[in-house]
Formats: C-alpha cells, structure tokens, sequence
C-alpha cells in the first residue's frame, strides 16, 4: 500500500477502522531505517537471480497468503491454507522453470483438489465461499507475485544478458515505490481532495496525481541509470501505465482491508504494516512491466 494511505494527507487525524488494535500512524523514523536495511538486500537478490530471487518471492508469497487468508478468517470463512500455500509456491517455482510441470494440469490438479476438499466440509456453512476465497488468495498474491520471477528470468527468451534480468526486476520496484513516495509526499502536502473515502478515507486527488507524475519522472530516472533498453516513449508510456495501475492496487488491497475490517494486514514490516502492504502495488506494476517488456521493447514472441 502507498505511504498515501498509511500517513495522514493533511490535518485530520487517521482513521482507525473498527475491530483493529492499530495504533494510528506509524513512526517515519521506523519506515526510513526498514527501508534502508531492506533496498541492499533487494537489490543483491536481484543481481544473483536464480534461487536466491525465487526463494525471496516464494517467502513474499508466503507471508502474503498467510495475512490475506487471516482476514478472510477474521471475516467468517474458512480457507484452505494448506491447498492454498502449496499452489502459490508452486506457482513461483513453475514461473522459474516452466518446465517442470504443464501449468494447466496444476491448474487442473489444484482446482479438482479443492472441491474434492469441500465434501470433508458438507455440513459447514459457507463452503463455496471458503473455496472461492482460496483460489483468489493464490491468484491474487502468487499469481500477480510470480510475475517477478517472470521478469527476472525473461533475458532467456529475449536473448539478452541473463544480468539484465536484474534490472527489468529494479525497474519494477523503482517505478512502484516511486509512485508510492511521490503520492505520500504530494497526499501529505497537498491533499485536499478525497473520493475514495469509502475505500481509503486518507488517499488523496491530489496525491494520486503527485504519485502518477513521480512515476513518470522514475522511468526517465531510471532509463538514464540502469535502464537503457528504455527509449523515451517507453519511459513516458511505461511511467503512465505503472503510475495508474500500482495506485489501483494500493486500492484493491484498502478495499479487501476495508471489507475485513482490518487496519494493516500484519505489523511485519516495522514503518509499513505487513507484506501486502509493502507489495500490493507491486502486484499490479510488476506484470505491467513484464509484459511491457517482453511484447514492446524486447519484442518476444
């Protein structure tokens, strides 16, 4: 989630939605020093790649389902976590090596287990909910997640260095945060104006423009740093698409909050709550930036 929504935009106090013990706010000083234990570590993954980078995803995932599926409890339902876990990861781990296993005979498999599942449950209420939740919580987080493995893996069928799949990852993660600094500075600044109060009463017109234009002026950042391969049009381009879509996830993620009446989805992260927090914009920028990419700049078939 942006810092937008997790730091008051303006004067009034944060809102703490009902039925959690969140103290409103957390401590800048807490997200500077996560962040700065946290980026090197990042990008070092990043730069070996292979194991290292999938197993840092498959624990994201992990953590991930784990926080959306104790909401989906908080709210009543029962979801398979064991069914669940196993598909995300094996989801990350088919997205490093496709060829492991056909992904539509898994898909197959785990779709005919959990309704199989569903009769040990026949005199419970609610069981088709429980199953829907489940299959959502593996595509929502493993499915959109498993895209930077993807990303990180793409220089084998683009041709390119297999060190340049670092960078395709790094540009993922620069232009997501910075959309998600620059809606928290600009919201903090500036924000006035709110119509998603419903969803995310904090999150501001104001930061949300400031949030798109960071983005923006991050992939042009980043082609002049590390990202070369981008010409000018991708930059704008890819920055417009990654500045929309990663502030539509930082709302989904408010809203699936909202509906389970939840302030952070764990206190995981000291300064950012929890993993879904920290990656819910990533889960819509990471696959806009891979398929960018791969069907535009890198041109694979």
């Amino acid at each position: 989630m942006s810092a937008a929504e997790k730091s008051p935009s303006g004067t009034p106090a944060p809102e703490v939605v009902p039925g959690t013990a969140k103290a409103p706010g957390w401590s800048l000083r807490w997200r500077i020093a996560s962040g700065l234990l946290f980026v090197p570590l990042l990008i070092l993954l990043a730069r070996a790649g292979s194991l290292a980078w999938t197993a840092f995803v498959a624990l994201q995932v992990g953590l991930g389902l784990t926080e959306f599926y104790r909401m989906m409890r908080g709210k009543g339902h029962a979801p398979h976590f064991t069914l669940g876990m196993l598909s995300g990861i094996t989801l990350v781990v088919v997205a490093f090596r496709p060829s492991l296993a056909p992904l539509d005979f898994l898909v197959t498999a785990a779709v005919m287990l959990l309704l199989a599942l569903g009769l040990r449950r026949a005199s419970a209420r609610g069981i088709v909910e429980s199953m829907a939740v489940t299959a959502f919580g593996v595509l929502y987080v493993a499915g959109l997640s498993a895209h930077l493995v993807m990303l990180r893996e793409l220089p084998w069928t683009a041709g390119t260095r297999y060190e340049d799949g670092a960078s395709y990852v790094l540009l993922a993660f620069f232009l997501t945060w910075g959309c998600d600094t620059g809606a928290y500075a600009f919201g903090r600044l500036l924000g006035r104006t709110r119509p998603w109060t419903t969803i995310s009463p904090r999150k501001s017109v104001e930061g949300s423009i400031g949030g798109l234009a960071t983005a923006v002026a991050a992939a042009f950042v980043a082609r002049a740093w590390f990202a070369s391969y981008l010409g000018p049009w991708d930059a704008a381009t890819l920055g417009l698409l990654v500045g929309v879509f990663s502030q539509v996830g930082d709302l989904v993620e408010s809203l699936l909050k909202r509906d389970a009446q939840a302030g952070d989805s764990s206190d995981f992260i000291p300064g950012h709550g929890g993993v879904l927090d920290r990656f819910d914009s990533l889960y819509f920028g990471a696959p806009l930036v891979f398929h960018y990419l791969r069907l535009v700049v890198l041109r694979v078939p």
